[in-house]
Order: C-alpha cells, then structure tokens, then sequence
C-alpha cells in the first residue's frame, strides 16, 4: 500500500496532519495547566517529524527505482544522513530520559507516537476507501 497523494508527495498530508493535531494537543495541554508536558511533547513531534522528512528525502532522492545506482554520491549521502540521524535521536533521548521524570518521558514518547498513529489512521482510512 503507498501513500500517494495528489501531489505525488506523500509526506506532505502526513507531516501537515500531524502539525495540526500536535497544535490542538498543546494548546489542550496548556489548558488544563500541563505546562510541564509541552516541551517533551514538542521535542517528540518535532523529532518524528524531521526523521520521517529526512528518511523521505533520502529516499525520493537517492533510493527510488529510476535512481537506484552504486554511485559514491548516494553512499556518502546515506551514511552523513544516518551519522546525524543516530547520534541526534540518541541525544534527544538520553537527554529526555536524564533530565526529565516519568511524566515529561511519557509526553515525548507520546509526542513521538503521534505521527506513526497519524501514517496508521491514513492507512486504515485509504484501505478502507479503497473496499468500497
């Protein structure tokens, strides 16, 4: 199943729905006076995010089946990308996990699960649509 859309960009609805639903989630946050919870929860959606669109980038750019080579260009642009990828989920979560409490860890976590429920709740409803 692919999650084409009109555009032929299909990380743009999903980065967008996400944006949106992160906003309507912080602002309930702040609401219910959770101010605690908006920074983790922030650094979670913004980290998902960005490897989603960088995993993407990757991938449109280096890795579809018109490109696929064994050109150093590619090899190199894999590797810089997961020598950044890696080390930078490692800070944010060791820095989540050191300084914050349980609390402060379940609002990233719940951060960063938002945008995989957000690709899972788009996939049920295209495979849904596509039934009929």
């Amino acid at each position: 199943m692919t999650l084409n859309s009109e555009s032929g960009n299909p990380d743009r609805p999903v980065a967008i729905t996400t944006a949106i639903i992160g906003f309507v989630i912080v602002n309930i946050l702040l609401g219910y006076r959770l101010g605690w919870a908006v920074w983790p929860f922030v650094t979670g959606v913004v980290l998902a995010e960005s490897l989603w669109v960088g995993n993407s980038i990757i991938i449109r750019k280096y890795l579809s089946p018109q490109k696929i080579t064994e050109s150093n260009a590619q090899k190199r642009a894999l590797s810089v990308f997961a020598l950044v990828k890696y080390p930078l989920v490692a800070v944010c979560i060791w820095t989540c996990v050191r300084l914050g409490d349980t609390r402060q860890l379940m609002s990233f976590v719940a951060g960063y699960l938002l945008l995989q429920i957000v690709v899972v709740v788009r996939m049920v409803g295209k495979s849904a649509t596509q039934i009929r």
